[in-house]
């Protein structure tokens, strides 16, 4: 690698960043319950939920959402380590 190389590489290396991409994955699933109110039924299919009644699994996909955040690192006054900041 020449030297006009080695410049090219380290000017692509200064001009990229780090982001921190949440992924998020959602699982839907419609049951059937019959009760006096809304918050019943709710409440109901919650508590069968917490007791592994209804589970969810990759046939119940909807969608993915994917959210990056450019990552700022700053040093610190007073320590010697970096914090980092989203943005």
């Amino acid at each position: 690698m020449n030297l006009i190389d080695k410049l090219n590489v380290a000017k692509e290396k200064a001009s990229l960043h780090e982001f921190e991409v949440t992924i998020t994955e959602t699982l839907q699933k419609k049951v059937t319950v019959t009760a006096k109110t809304q918050l019943e039924a709710e409440q109901t299919v919650q508590d069968d939920w917490y007791d592994s009644e209804h589970i969810l699994d990759a046939s119940h996909f909807t969608c993915v959402n994917f959210d990056a955040a450019l990552v700022i690192n700053e040093l610190s006054h007073g320590s010697k380590g970096k914090e980092s900041t989203l943005l």
